[in-house]
């Protein structure tokens, strides 16, 4: 097999994967990098010629593996779209939302290319896409060449897949992004011990020791109770999330906690509108999928937020503030609220995700009590009085989880990707400690390799 990883760096950023084997020509995943704005937000898509591929297979609809799709699927005319059937709506979703954030970020900052896309390459991939169920091998034919393709839950968000092509009697193997523990929202990946030749695998918790907390219930619990605590003493809390996947079980956590009374039932909750839409969707979902579970009452239990954020004016509205993104991504509502709640002791931001550090989120977690902290896109500087913690409610498997992962599956070559160098680096030295005839490789940005 010939791999290019088409990310331009060695990062957890656009991904995306073009594959080569016998006559059949694919990329796996084709993202935008959630850093990055306009054309260098895209992968490399110069290194794929007009009209060549056979498959376009998406993991999941997180916009760092599926943003670039509308922009890649103008030169390719007769590629196959596969998708997962439980991510289908909501990468249609991820993407119309995309859009209209691009239209406003052309006024906001002057990007002249912007919006990338446009409604009629939505529906250019509407017509070139096959829905892919779960679990279940499906054939393909090219000029007499066999491959098979299975999707299978990978418990990162709903409709997350790992995705393995076989052909003459090889299995190649992309994990996506992967997690193991069963959440309130959805089951997590249930990994087997059958063999594939090659594994291309995320690594992005690889630099990062395994979590405090004994499993996810532990930080389920904790957030509970210091979400309580805020409550009682009269404060806001902003719970940043990512609005597919994080926000809707951060929703189902405090609706536990509701009905047990830990945090009064009476507190309001407000979110996000891309939140509502996908919230609303995953409520259909779950009546036909075997790994979701969302109920309409617990929406019923959210509003929408009305209030005009105002940099330095806290919410006049006591209450839990559950907004994207989950990294405070600037002229987010996450980013902006938390301008309204820091200046108060007794309000707090509790972000629940994995923060890439040179994010707002991840440098407010390193600001002291006291210290100022600029929103320069806001023109607002504002002190830092509210607590600020980090609960683990994080989507991506341990390392070590991965790690045990791999050595199940016994690759005879492992591609690192998806995840710092320092994250990659940890992983090469365990796995050729413990599988010293598997060849691994750390890819260099669209150097194609052979495999």
């Amino acid at each position: 097999m010939l791999y290019t990883d088409l990310n331009k760096a060695i990062d957890v950023g656009s991904s995306a994967h073009l594959i080569e084997f016998g006559p059949f020509k694919a990329l796996v995943d084709c993202g935008m990098h959630p850093k990055k704005l306009g054309f260098d937000a895209l992968p490399d898509l110069s290194k794929i010629p007009d009209d060549s591929l056979d498959f376009i297979a998406i993991t999941h609809a997180h916009l760092d593996h599926c943003g670039a799709l509308p922009v890649l699927i103008r030169r390719q005319n007769s590629a196959r779209v596969l998708v997962s059937e439980d991510s289908r709506e909501l990468m249609f979703k991820m993407l119309r939302n995309s859009r209209s954030v691009m239209v406003r970020q052309r006024q906001e900052k002057d990007i002249k290319e912007y919006p990338l896309f446009d409604n009629s390459q939505l529906d250019k991939i509407a017509q070139q896409l096959t829905p892919m169920a779960f679990n279940r091998e499906r054939v393909f034919e090219l000029n007499g060449s066999r491959v098979s393709i299975t999707f299978t839950p990978s418990g990162h968000i709903p409709g997350a897949a790992s995705i393995t092509f076989e052909y003459n009697k090889k299995k190649y193997m992309f994990s996506g992004d992967i997690s193991f523990h069963d959440t309130n929202l959805l089951k997590g990946a249930k990994p087997t011990d059958d063999t594939v030749d090659i594994l291309v695998v995320e690594t992005t918790r690889g630099a990062r020791e395994k979590r405090v907390f004994e499993d996810h219930p532990s930080e389920e619990e904790r957030l509970i109770g210091e979400i309580a605590r805020v409550i009682e003493d009269g404060g806001n809390v902003l719970i940043p999330s990512f609005a597919l996947g994080r926000m809707q079980e951060v929703l189902l956590i405090i609706a536990k906690g509701k009905e047990r009374k830990a945090i009064p039932a009476q507190t309001p909750v407000f979110i996000g509108g891309l939140a509502v839409d996908i919230a609303e969707h995953l409520i259909k979902l779950s009546k036909t999928s075997a790994y979701v579970n969302f109920s309409k009452k617990t929406l019923e239990s959210a509003h929408v937020l009305r209030e005009k954020m105002e940099p330095g004016k806290d919410f006049d509205e006591k209450g839990i503030y559950v907004l994207g993104s989950g990294m405070m991504v600037e002229n987010t509502p996450a980013y902006v609220a938390a301008s309204c709640v820091m200046g108060s002791s007794a309000n707090a931001i509790f972000l629940v995700g994995y923060c890439d550090p040179e994010t707002p989120a991840a440098k407010l977690l390193k600001t002291h009590t006291g210290d100022d902290f600029a929103f320069r896109d806001l023109f607002y500087i504002g002190q830092v009085n509210c607590r600020v913690d980090k609960f683990d409610l994080t989507s991506h498997a341990d390392r070590e989880e991965i790690l045990d992962f791999i050595l199940r599956k016994d690759p005879r070559c492992v591609v690192l990707t998806h995840g710092s160098e320092e994250s990659r680096q940890w992983f090469m030295y365990e796995i050729l400690d413990r599988l010293p005839n598997t060849n691994v490789v750390i890819p260099e940005p669209l150097i194609p390799i052979e495999l």
